[in-house]
């Protein structure tokens, strides 16, 4: 018995070596893998070579891949449905002051999670008070043990938004969270660019949202490796907890997390950011902003942007953004914005003759001489800035030393009559035609990358929509600068 015992033991002590071997190999590998991602993605990357940027992606993303590998994919608490816990949710709402009479949580086909009325609501009438108590802030951040981390890390001090994602993971890690019943209700995992292969960001192409998509990756991935070398070489009690949940998976979680639901809320004299529990259920609809936050009850206020009727999803509008901006950073696409637009990116080469007088004149407007411009969703898709480019890039020596002359050139940015007169028809149609053909480009790009077959994945329907939004923008916008050149004034010959 007694060497039977012994052997056990033995036994127990060479499997605790061996465990701890591999685990400090483990942390080896993954220190090795970190610094080689804090040193890939420091490196500058100029925007407009999009096929540097993509090779430089996949190096990235091949040590995030080994990285994950030796990580494991770690759930992020032992539930497995976010609808086992809305009961739980809708208690904890309701006990800390949260008003919600007629509404439920339920899942809508293409949106997941969502509110429904369970009784009719007008335009304007009141629909949600939030208590600023039940909010998640930066500001408990800051009061929080991660305070320690935040005064020595410049990187926190000065970026909200990653504060609220690591005082998430370590509320997401703490079973007496205040927040807990709010945390257990949140998706695990998201429809952002985050969670894209390389072969459905690859879909992307020629969308400008493409390289946006890997400048965000490659930033998501600075920051993992950034922290993780702070979190194991720091000496600050809370890192050592940090320590035990911080992951990439769980870094691109809290991120997502935080990018899909953060809200600017005004607190106490101060703009802050916040999660707001309940109303951040609401799924996006065209119209205006009907939320607030009242000071003197001290909550957030939602109101109805139209009449919802029973059983009708209630939606809230997320704000004038893009197509783009949503899905970078909400992670949908929304056919009808009517605030959609599409991003060109236009300059003088340094080879142009006339650069340094075509600059000076831009300086002067306050453009620069590499832009991105907006193609926008609406009658006359092109603005001021965009207008005044396109002219000041088409004139020949004498027109660009006729306008220079002016203090102020604001005719250049205008497409009134008076404006329009004062510029000449020669250089609108010269400015016109080159904009066109430019457009015309862009949409031969996308037909030609239209013609890929690939499994139909949420993402990749996403993707497909964003695409095609574009696409009806760049089409319009044919159309209107065809009339617009049709219409221009000939010149008379004398």
């Amino acid at each position: 018995m007694g060497r039977k015992s012994q052997s056990k033991q033995n036994q127990k002590k060479s499997t605790g070596k061996e465990n701890n071997k591999l685990y400090l190999q483990k942390r080896k590998e993954l220190a090795f893998l970190v610094d080689r991602v804090l040193r890939l993605t420091s490196i500058f990357q100029a925007t407009g070579n999009v096929s540097k940027s993509w090779e430089h992606h996949l190096e990235i993303e091949k040590l995030v891949n080994e990285i994950t590998n030796i990580e494991g994919t770690q759930l992020r608490n032992t539930r497995t449905l976010r609808q086992t816990h809305i009961d739980k949710y809708l208690q904890w709402l309701r006990e800390n002051g949260v008003q919600f009479d007629g509404i439920e949580i339920a899942e809508f086909k293409g949106y997941d999670l969502g509110l429904k009325a369970s009784k009719d609501f007008t335009e304007g009438s009141l629909i949600l008070t939030i208590p600023s108590k039940v909010m998640i802030t930066e500001k408990n951040a800051k009061e929080s043990e991660l305070s320690a981390f935040i005064a020595v890390d410049p990187l926190l001090q000065n970026m909200p938004n990653i504060t609220l994602a690591l005082f998430l993971l370590l509320e997401n890690n703490n079973p007496d969270s205040f927040w807990k019943p709010y945390i257990e209700v949140l998706p695990e995992k998201y429809s952002t660019i985050l969670y894209y292969t390389s072969e459905e960001l690859e879909l992307l192409k020629p969308s400008p949202v493409f390289e946006s998509s890997l400048k965000l990756y490659r930033s998501i991935a600075r920051q993992y490796a950034y922290f993780y070398k702070k979190i194991h070489t720091l000496d600050i009690p809370v890192l050592k907890k940090l320590q035990e949940v911080f992951t990439f998976d769980s870094y691109r979680w809290a991120v997502s997390t935080v990018m899909t639901r953060q809200n600017n809320i005004r607190l106490s004299e101060a703009d802050v950011t916040a999660f707001i529990p309940l109303w951040d259920m609401c799924n996006h609809e065209h119209g205006e902003i009907r939320t607030d936050y009242n000071n003197e009850l001290n909550r957030g206020e939602c109101y109805a942007l139209r009449d919802f009727k029973t059983d009708e999803q209630i939606f809230i509008f997320y704000g004038a953004r893009p197509n783009a901006d949503l899905f970078l950073h909400n992670g949908f696409v929304y056919p009808n914005n009517q605030h959609d637009s599409i991003s060109v990116t236009l300059g003088i080469s340094s080879g142009d003759p006339l650069r340094e007088i075509k600059m000076s004149l831009l300086t002067k407007l306050g453009l620069g001489c590499v832009a991105h411009y907006s193609l926008f969703k609406r009658q006359n898709p092109i603005g001021p800035e965009l207008l005044a480019f396109i002219r000041i890039f088409n004139m020949n020596q004498e027109e660009l030393t006729k306008w220079s002359s002016q203090s102020l050139p604001s005719d250049l940015v205008s497409s009134e009559p008076s404006s329009a007169e004062a510029v000449g028809a020669d250089i609108d149609r010269r400015a016109h035609t080159y904009l066109l053909t430019r457009c015309k480009l862009l949409l031969a790009a996308y037909k030609k990358n239209d013609n890929e077959n690939r499994t139909e994945t949420d993402h990749v329907t996403n993707v497909k929509l964003l695409k095609q939004c574009e696409v009806q923008i760049l089409e319009a916008t044919v159309t209107y600068l065809e009339e617009t050149i049709r219409t221009l004034p000939t010149a008379v010959k004398q």
